[in-house]
């Protein structure tokens, strides 16, 4: 166990230092580990070296001032580009009030001067506690975005769902009529009617669907959804579309978190959508599992969706849950992810998806406890 010199469990922060002289790196990293960090680090010298470093993900950089060749000004530029807002705090020996105000404005979150480093501790506990705030904050604007998005969709595919399916009804009560016609005239019309009147049943379970994923409310009054019977049901429904080259799991350790006030069958539907795309992502990298788990913390009980496919990129991760986003070209309608998103905001909850190039995909559906789940979903 790593303790700090006041012998409190240290909190694990990964840095990135962008610092020509180590002894000046290694002042900073003490300085770090007295005030309750345990850094996972690495430096990196010029802009070569740093364009490798942000391929992968840290929570703070810490840079001086004067590098040969390469200026803060550069390298705050290349952060924020690949790296958005994560916490950029200039450490120099010297830098002149112009330039430090110049970098502020251009998006560094702070500067330390390295004679006063008692300052570099409370400054870095500021600008996590904010990158955290700014993380929350998006996380809510973009699921408010996708709610009013949803909503908007809805109305005008509601309305459209119901003039087509009013079109689509009495074609059947004709198409009836044409075949006993026919039939009395002597004409074999069977094959071909029969033909007709699967295309027309095709329409209207399409139309079905998409009313499904329109309503903002379930149909009917809300029940005790047990959670884990729920991901059983889920799992034995999603057998079927796994082959040799992948595992389908409900892991053993799974145990009996209650119920939740919900929609059984939406849940499910919610959970197998997920499944069968994590069953795909699989199979389409050649083989792996598919786990299926449950369980709660003082805020929520949950089922998960975990595999251990390629992942996403940033750019699919981000637009997921649109309505008609889809990475399978015309294999896919784009409504799966963004109806799972939809049955969730029905049921107060939340999705929470951790995924990445190289290590897989999760998705957590998450319900508030019946105590704090304010009005049950209802019809």
């Amino acid at each position: 166990m790593v303790t700090t010199f006041e012998g409190l469990m240290s909190r694990p922060l990964r840095v990135l230092f962008i610092e020509d002289t180590e002894d000046d790196m290694l002042l900073v990293l003490r300085e770090l580990r007295r005030g309750g960090f345990a850094p996972d680090w690495l430096r990196v010298q010029d802009a070569a070296e740093l364009s490798t470093a942000l391929a992968e993900a840290w929570e703070l950089v810490l840079c001086d001032f004067t590098l040969p060749g390469f200026g803060p000004m550069a390298a705050l530029e290349q952060v924020r580009e690949r790296r958005g807002d994560v916490p950029f705090i200039v450490v120099s020996g010297t830098i002149g009030e112009e330039a430090a105000v110049e970098l502020l404005r251009a998006g560094a979150h702070d500067f330390v001067l390295k004679d006063r480093l008692a300052r570099l501790v409370p400054a870095v506990d500021r600008e996590l506690r904010e990158a955290l705030n700014r993380v929350e904050l998006r996380r809510a604007e973009d699921a408010l975005a996708r709610v009013e998005k949803l909503r908007a969709l809805g109305q005008m595919a509601t309305g459209i769902a119901h003039d087509l399916k009013n079109v689509l009804n009495p074609l059947g009560l004709h198409l009836e009529l044409v075949d006993r016609a026919l039939r009395r005239a002597g004409v074999d019309s069977h094959a071909s009617v029969a033909t007709m009147r699967e295309i027309m049943q095709h329409g209207v379970a399409t139309i079905d669907r998409l009313r499904a994923f329109c309503r903002q409310e379930p149909d009917g009054p809300a029940e005790p959804v047990d959670l884990l019977t729920t991901a059983r049901a889920a799992l034995e429904l999603v057998r079927p579309r796994t082959d040799g080259g992948v595992r389908v799991e409900l892991r053993d350790h799974a145990y009996d978190v209650g119920t939740v006030p919900g929609r059984r069958a939406d849940v499910i539907d919610a959970v197998v959508n997920l499944a069968i795309n994590a069953i795909e992502a699989v199979s389409d990298a050649g083989g792996g599992a598919v786990t299926i788990r449950t369980g709660s913390d003082d805020d929520a009980a949950w089922i998960e969706v975990t595999d251990d496919g390629p992942g996403m990129p940033p750019d699919v991760e981000a637009r997921v849950f649109e309505p008609f986003f889809s990475t399978k070209g015309t294999q896919g309608t784009g409504l799966g992810l963004a109806n799972v998103f939809a049955t969730m905001q029905r049921h107060h909850g939340d999705v929470v998806l951790d995924t990445g190039l190289g290590r897989g995909t999760r998705f957590q559906l998450r319900f508030p406890r019946a105590a704090a789940a304010g009005p049950a979903v209802s019809g």
